[in-house]
């Protein structure tokens, strides 16, 4: 199986497709397959070369369990991964975690992309945000220690039964690893204006409107000169999340802002 080893932890991915490359980056507990899921692949893959991996703490790729092994060090990842492969710059599509790192990587790396979409994420931290961190970290301890809690904890987020391969995937997680994943992602220290101001390539930023990350989302657009924000009406975390539910709110002006982004 292919890995990218960045200092010695192992990142698994796979590569699909044909054109300009377009990496896809998912958020917490999901892997390279959530894209597959509600045919984001299908969708895509024709245009673009895809760049699919598990972050670190997921999937196939490594699970470290030290906090220290998290934060900023994941979007390193990212760039050894474009190393491994031979690309020099790369269009993101990242949600959620994958968002909040595409911040960054925007930010620290910004000669090695294109372009940015980023949704369901702040560069900010909002007190809703640190609320919601706190209860990530609880969701992981309930997954630790009773799985079955934790199982009806999501399908309450998401509005319906956990299919069965939901269920296996939510099971299959290193709750310690997330746990420390998280803890990591709190430390961070947040970018401020001047740097998002830096950005000076086309970003699109899109978020439900009742998602805690709304306020922050829309406010890091003023600050980047070629970014673009889209809000998602009546829509939270969950439902405007582009691999689980309604994609078909989302995927319009996704592939309207990766039409006008393409060759660029």
């Amino acid at each position: 199986m292919p890995y990218a080893n960045n200092t010695g932890v192992k990142i698994y991915y796979e590569v699909e497709g044909k054109g300009p490359p377009l990496v896809l980056a998912y958020g917490l507990t999901g892997g390279l397959n959530c894209w597959r899921a509600m045919g984001i692949v299908e969708l895509l893959r024709n245009d673009f070369q895809l760049i699919l991996f598990d972050a670190r703490g997921h999937g196939r790729s490594d699970k470290p369990h030290e906090v220290s092994a998290y934060g900023l060090k994941m979007i390193n990842d990212v760039v050894a991964l474009l190393d491994l492969i031979g690309i020099d710059q790369a269009h993101y599509f990242g949600y959620s975690m994958g968002a909040r790192l595409g911040f960054w990587l925007a930010v620290r790396h910004t000669t090695r992309f294109r372009s940015f979409i980023l949704g369901g994420s702040s560069p900010y931290r909002s007190e809703a945000q640190i609320k919601r961190e706190d209860e990530l970290v609880e969701g992981m301890k309930r997954l630790l220690n009773d799985p079955e809690g934790a199982i009806r904890e999501n399908e309450q987020l998401m509005g319906r039964p956990l299919t069965a391969e939901e269920r296996d995937a939510l099971l299959a997680n290193d709750a310690q690893a997330l746990i420390a994943l998280v803890t990591a992602f709190v430390a961070m220290p947040l970018l401020t204006d001047h740097e998002l101001s830096l950005i000076s390539i086309p970003v699109l930023v899109f978020c439900g409107d009742a998602d805690p990350n709304h306020t922050g989302a829309r406010e890091s657009v003023k600050h980047m000169p070629k970014a673009k924000f889209v809000s998602l009406p009546s829509l939270d975390h969950v439902q405007a999340d582009v691999c689980i539910t309604r994609n078909d709110l989302v995927l319009s002006h996704v592939k309207e802002f990766l039409a006008e982004v393409r060759d660029k």
